[in-house]
Formats: structure tokens, C-alpha cells, sequence
């Protein structure tokens, strides 16, 4: 530090004045922040607790526990309201608020290795299974774990959604197979074996009302009903540990079972003739997947092969040799050369392409690959991890550290026992069989025990050493410089916009993949537009404009407006959403899950103010009960119902105008009407004057009365001079009885007003009109 950047500190002398201790039960402070606006310093410690203090005076604001486990590290935010505590030994997050002592988010990952992983048939959700004896499930949207099953006694082996996707199958060591239900969270069925065994893998029935299991120490594979929970059947003929199990897709009777005694037997399940054909292989069979269609099964064996079968006739395909692209990644203990390392590198996990035209695998490596199955080669190798403080990560070792007795790291350098008899050497077999919890001392190794493909085809999932690794294909906007000329550019989309030419805008913002220059004309447009501009769109660029609403959508105040959007979108191209082309699935799930963040905040919010908002309504309620309607507001000052009387001389000075019309034929017809027409004018005018007055507004309660009488007490209106003017003064002769709608004016084809029909006028007969009258009233 150099002095003249801070002299302050150079200067004078430091000396301590105050010290503080935090100790809670005799335990030590393992992580530590302090928010500097508020003064609050965050404490953890090494069991499990953490601590909030208030500075300078030390006061102890909060105390809790999260686990029993050390606290490795502590965060404020930046507005100091919330922290975040991380336990690495759990894999759990905490997010807590302090100030109302509740917790925004908690999550926390397996405390073992996973093995097994399983997408749900929409895939939205993914389940896990982890020698931890816990099952998972998480949405594969935002990787939250929503629910946990803790049932297991034993390590879980094998997980399996039903086709219905609302309920999911797990296996455990424990020789149990429980069923969950996805709904109400709870483990539904659980089916055992009559004697204790343990169950290494699990598979459905396409039509979800039959599971088999595997065993490892029986070698049998034990069939249940699942509505039921009964035994069907126990499946008998292997001669080694049952390693996996699949149901065919196109004949769910067929069951397939793969075993370490080197051979993989078909089964018929529902007639039950037992094994039906056994497929010979070189290698112990550790991995089974049937292809979408049912026509094809692969097969993976402990040489690094996948054999491709024809299930129906029993014949093979076709052989994948991957025991090369596996290879990869020195254990510390290795003693043999990079180019003899191919010897033990096998796939222990299959699953086909939705389409069935690729095939993903994974094992004891930390490669998964990727092959086309017409071709039978390999495609894309992905490494998992890069993480060095596993072993098998690198590909090189240095000679200098092995010796005869091993890596140099793992011999004992102490002396002092040299004229001492050496004992044997302990040998732990749970250690050296890789049982949780026992090889402490000894390097977890990078590999992949569990590879799920998604039903899209756009992610899959890996269940390996550092946990639930999920590989999706990316659709954001991105900048692509071979789609552009010299007019796309932001300023010739400003221009647009200016000169309102929103669609060559908004496709201008979307060619130069801008997504806050997208998210400019899409606010900027109005909302009256919104459907012709969408229905403008071209059917490639759907998928992005609906990301980019779903990107919108968080904390937008502009929230109706983009629904607007989304909705005109979705109508105007539903055929091309409909067909869930490998771009539109992603959009419509982004803006799912954000219409649904919204929808449970508006729901929370209208929870908390629900009698508030029940009180406005009433209020409003009640507000316009207490108004004046708008036949009060149209009677006379005088109380005597003036504004009814001008209705009956406007519609008499109507029927004087008609009666003209009848007696001096054509010319007599217009003047009668003109007439009839300035005298309705006058009264109208009238009625607005009076009816705006403060002292008709004050008697308006009794006025509305004295109407209503009037109108009961009217004598039966006189028949008109056809059917149509006959239904309207009977439909207007209730309405003019309640007030509510009489001071209500429309225009009639004669000329008569809505108001003067409700109203009582002198019985008159009209005479029948002559046919040039009625042509000029028409």
C-alpha cells in the first residue's frame, strides 16, 4: 500500500478500542458480511447458525439455524433487507428476510451422489433419485426443487415418471418400490417383494398399470399392478445381478431385462410365457433403451459396445463401438500408459432421441456422447466437468509422481517405524466398493451415472459426480451479421417507427437480433395495431417475439398491453405454435412460466387486499344507489311531473302532424310533420332546462313517485299504424313504470322519440296514411 494514495491512514497511531467476541455455544465464525448502509453485520458459523448484529453497539437482532452443518457463506443484498446463506456440505440455499423473519427462497440439493434422473412425459419436470435415500423433483423451467420424498430406508437406484405424468416410481435398495403422487404430494403405493431383496432398476408399462423391477442379489425380476399394489409375477432366469429393465413402446407386454451374467432376455408380461428370447452378448449387459417406436433396442456392455437388436425377430443391427470415444480423464492411481486407459471405459446409461435418429450415452467417464444410430457414429461429445479437484479430469499425468508403491500423495513418508513389523494393511471393502460415506480420504472420480433425454429433443439431463447437470439448446436473440444490408440499422428502425411502418420496425429489430431495440417497437406500437402487426409477422420470427414478451413481462407496468401482444400472436399464428416446432416449444414455455409468476403475484396481492377491494365495491355500490336516476332528473321543479306533460304535448303536436299528412295528402304530409317535429324539439329543449335545475334535482325522490303513478294510472296507449310502433309502446310502457330508463331519447323511423312513446297521450284513431306519405317518411 502505497502511503500517498492514503495519507489518513499513514498518519498518527492505531491502536484497538473495542473488541467484540461472536461465539454462539462454543462454535466459530466460518463466514461473514457486512452491509455498510444499514451498519448490520451477518455471522456465520460452523454449526449451522448464523447471526445478525447491529453496529456499533453489537446488539443481537436475529439467531438461526439452518442445518447442523458448517455455514460456508453469508450475503447481504443491496438494499440490505434480505440474505443469502449457503451450506456446501448440503447444497443448500437459504434467502432470508429479516425485518418480517420469513424466507424468500430455500433450496437444497442431495447430500450424495444422484443416480437416477427421469423427465416427466411434458417435460417440465425432472426427477431424481440419490444415495442419499431422497427423490426430487424439479421444474426443469427454473431448477427449483419443489417437493421432496424422504420414504426410503436405503439408497435409491432408479426413478420413473407414469405416462400420465402426474405420478412417479422410485427403487431402493431397501427392497421396496414406492409410487408418489405428483398432486398431492404423497407416496401413494408401496410395493415389496416376500423376501428382502434389492432393486436396481424400475420401469413402466407404456400404459401405466404395470411396474417390474430388477433385483442384484436375487437376479429376478418381480412384475406389480400399480392400481392394485399386488404381485403379478417373479421373473426367473438370469444368472447374475439384473442391471436394467425397459418396457417396449409399441407392445407393452414385452419386457426387457439386461444382467451381468452377459445376456438380455425378452419377457411376455401379460401372457406369462416367461422369457421368450435371449440375446447373447460378449460383455455384461449394463444398459437397455427402446427406440420411440418400439422396432429397435440397444444394448450396452461392459467392452464399450452398443448393440443395435431387432426386438421382434432377435436379430442384430448393428454394433456402436464408443469403448475410444468414452476414454478419457486419469484416475491418480492409474499405472498404465494414456493409450491402454480404453479398457474399462463402458456406458452405463441409454436413451434414444425423441425422433429415434440419435442416441445419448454416458458412464464411467466425463464424456457423454452423442451418436447417430443410421450411421453408427458419433455426433458430439460433451465433458461434463472441468472441476480439477475430481479425479479423472485430466488427461495427462506427470511420471515424476508415481512410484512402485503409488502416487506419492497417498504414501506414507513417516519414518518412525522403521525397526517396527509392519502389520497388513487394513482393507475397508465398503470403502473400497465406493459405499456413501465411507471413502472419505479417497478422491470422488468424474462420471456419469444416469443420462435423461427431454420428450422436445431440446435438453437432457446428466446425473453425475457434481450433481443434476442439464445441456439445452439456446434461442435467445442473437446478433447473426450474415442476414444484414446496409439499411438494417437502428436508425432506419427509428425511422420506421417515426413514419408508423410497424411492421418493417419490428422486423428490422428482429434481423439485428437487438433485444432492447425489440422491446422499443413492441411498446411503442399501438395497442390497436397489435393484431394486424401480428398478423403481419412471418411465421420464422414468432417464436422470437414471443421471448421477447416473455422477457418483458417481469416487473413491466405495462402488463395488459403486452397480454394484448401475446394474445394477438398466439391467435393470429396458432397453427404454427400448434405443430411445437423445435423453436416454439422454448418461447411458449419461457412465457408460460412467467404468466404464471405473474398470475401468483396478482393472486397473492388480491389475497392480502380482499376486503379492501370488497369494501370499494360496496362502496361504489352504494354511491350509485344514492344518485338521482335519470327519470328524477327529468321531472319538473314543481313536482308535478312537468317533464312527463311536454312528452304528452310533444307526441299530441306529433299526431296533429300526422293527421295533417292524412288530410292534405303530399303537401299536407310535410308540413304536419315539420310541424310535429319543431314542437318535440321545443320540448326536448325544455326538458334539458328543467331537468338541469337544482330544485328538480332536490324534490327528485318524490317527483320519481308521482311519475311512476302517473305512468300506472295512464289510460292504454292507441294502436299504431303498424306492428313494429304497437311492440315498441307496449316494451316502453314497463319501462316508463319503474324510471329508470324514461328520460332515455332514441330516434325512431317515424321521427317519435323513445320518451314520447312511454307516455300517455289523448286516444286518437289514426287515419291510414297514403303510400307517398309513407315514401317520404322513409
Amino acid at each position: 500500500m502505497d502511503p500517498e494514495d492514503f495519507p489518513f491512514l499513514a498518519r498518527g497511531k492505531w491502536s484497538l478500542s473495542e473488541k467484540h467476541y461472536l461465539c454462539q455455544r462454543g462454535a466459530r465464525v466460518s463466514a461473514a458480511d457486512l452491509h455498510g448502509g444499514t451498519g448490520t453485520l451477518v455471522a456465520g458459523y460452523t454449526n449451522g447458525l448464523f447471526e445478525l448484529v447491529q453496529l456499533p453497539a453489537f446488539d443481537s437482532l436475529q439467531a438461526l439455524s439452518v442445518s447442523k452443518e458448517r455455514v460456508t457463506s453469508v450475503a447481504f443484498n443491496a438494499s440490505g433487507d434480505w440474505i443469502a446463506v449457503g451450506c456446501a456440505k448440503l447444497g443448500q440455499l437459504l434467502v432470508w428476510e429479516w425485518r418480517s423473519d420469513s424466507y424468500v427462497l430455500k433450496q437444497q440439493g442431495h447430500y450424495f451422489d444422484i443416480s437416477a434422473v427421469a423427465f416427466s412425459p411434458d417435460g417440465g419436470l425432472i426427477a431424481t433419485g440419490s444415495d442419499d435415500r431422497k427423490v426430487k423433483v424439479f421444474q426443469q423451467s427454473s431448477g427449483f426443487c419443489f417437493v421432496t420424498f424422504s420414504e426410503h430406508a436405503a439408497p435409491v437406484t432408479a426413478v420413473a415418471f407414469l405416462p400420465s405424468g402426474h405420478a412417479l416410481v422410485s427403487a431402493s435398495l431397501d427392497g421396496t418400490v414406492r409410487a408418489y403422487d405428483l398432486v398431492r404430494y404423497r407416496n401413494f403405493r408401496t410395493m415389496a417383494s416376500p423376501t428382502p431383496v434389492q432393486f436396481g432398476c424400475v420401469a413402466v408399462e407404456p400404459g401405466g398399470e404395470i411396474v417390474a423391477a430388477g433385483t442384484v442379489d436375487s437376479f429376478q425380476v418381480y412384475v406389480w399392478s400399480l392400481k392394485t399394489g399386488r404381485l403379478l409375477d417373479i421373473l426367473s432366469g438370469h444368472e447374475g445381478p439384473v442391471s436394467c429393465v425397459a418396457f417396449s413402446p409399441l407392445d407393452g407386454g414385452m419386457l426387457v431385462t439386461g444382467s451381468w451374467d452377459k445376456t438380455a432376455r425378452t419377457w411376455d408380461v401379460y401372457n406369462g410365457k416367461g422369457a421368450m428370447d435371449t440375446l447373447q452378448h460378449t460383455h455384461d449387459a449394463l444398459a437397455v433403451a427402446f427406440r420411440p417406436d418400439g422396432k429397435q433396442l440397444a444394448v450396452s456392455t461392459l467392452d464399450g459396445c452398443i448393440t443395435l437388436w431387432d426386438p421382434q425377430e432377435a436379430k442384430t443391427e448393428g454394433i456402436i463401438e464408443g469403448r475410444r470415444d468414452i476414454r478419457g480423464g486419469r484416475l491418480a492411481s492409474d499405472r498404465r500408459a494414456a493409450g491402454n486407459l480404453d479398457s474399462g471405459a463402458c456406458f452405463t446409461s441409454l436413451v434414444y432421441g425423441a425422433d429415434g435418429t440419435f442416441l445419448v450415452a454416458g458412464g464411467a467417464s466425463k464424456y457423454v456422447c452423442i451418436y447417430d444410430v443410421a450411421e453408427r457414429t458419433m455426433l458430439r461429445r460433451f465433458q461434463i466437468t472441468s472441476n480439477r479437484s475430481l479425479d479423472g479430469v485430466l488427461d495427462t499425468l506427470n511420471s515424476k509422481n508415481m512410484t512402485d508403491a503409488g502416487p506419492v500423495g497417498l504414501v506414507d513418508h513417516d519414518d518412525q517405524d522403521e525397526d517396527v513389523e509392519l502389520l497388513p494393511p487394513v482393507f475397508d471393502a465398503a470403502g473400497v466398493a465406493g459405499v456413501p460415506g465411507t471413502a472419505k480420504a479417497k478422491r470422488p472420480s468424474a462420471r456419469t451415472r444416469c443420462v435423461a433425454l427431454s420428450p422436445t429433443n431440446r435438453c437432457w439431463a446428466a446425473a453425475c459426480t457434481e450433481g443434476l447437470v442439464i445441456y439445452s439448446l439456446d434461442d435467445d436473440l442473437v446478433f447473426d451479421p450474415t442476414d444484414l444490408t446496409e439499411d438494417l440499422t437502428p436508425q432506419s428502425c427509428h425511422r420506421a417507427l417515426a413514419a408508423r411502418a410497424y411492421v418493417r420496425a419490428l422486423l428490422i429489430a428482429l434481423r439485428l437480433g437487438d433485444s432492447g431495440l425489440v422491446r422499443h417497437v413492441v411498446l411503442s406500437t399501438p395497442v390497436a395495431q397489435a393484431p394486424t402487426i401480428a398478423a403481419a409477422l412471418p411465421a420464422a420470427w414468432v417464436p422470437a417475439v414471443l421471448t421477447s414478451l416473455g422477457e418483458q413481462l417481469p416487473g413491466s407496468p405495462h402488463l395488459e398491453f403486452l397480454l394484448v401482444w401475446a394474445r394477438a400472436v398466439c391467435t393470429s399464428h396458432g397453427h404454427v405454435l400448434e405443430g411445437g416446432g423445435p423453436r416454439a416449444m422454448p418461447a411458449l414455455r419461457l412465457l408460460q412460466k412467467e404468466l404464471s409468476r405473474v398470475h401468483e403475484d396478482l393472486s397473492t396481492a388480491c389475497e392480502a387486499d380482499l376486503y379492501t377491494l370488497e369494501y370499494l365495491i360496496e362502496g361504489g355500490a352504494a354511491q350509485l344507489a344514492a344518485e338521482p336516476s335519470a327519470v328524477e332528473r327529468g321531472c319538473g321543479s314543481d313536482g308535478s311531473g312537468g317533464g312527463l306533460r311536454d312528452e304528452v304535448r310533444g307526441s299530441e303536436a306529433g299526431g296533429r302532424g300526422d293527421d295533417g299528412e292524412d288530410k292534405d295528402g303530399e303537401d299536407g304530409d310535410g308540413e304536419g310533420g315539420g310541424t310535429g317535429d319543431a314542437e318535440r324539439q321545443k320540448a326536448e329543449t325544455g326538458r334539458a332546462a328543467r331537468g338541469s335545475s337544482a330544485d328538480g334535482a332536490a324534490k327528485a325522490p318524490a317527483q320519481a313517485s308521482k311519475v311512476a303513478r302517473a305512468v300506472a294510472e295512464a289510460p292504454a296507449a292507441p294502436p299504431a299504424q303498424n306492428g313494429t310502433h304497437a311492440k315498441r309502446r307496449a316494451s316502453a310502457a314497463p319501462a316508463a313504470a319503474t324510471g329508470s330508463e324514461a328520460s332515455v331519447r332514441k330516434k325512431t323511423k317515424g321521427g317519435v322519440t323513445a320518451d314520447q312513446e312511454t307516455a300517455p297521450s289523448k286516444a286518437k284513431k289514426p287515419k291510414k296514411r297514403t303510400p307517398a306519405a309513407l315514401r317520404r317518411l322513409q
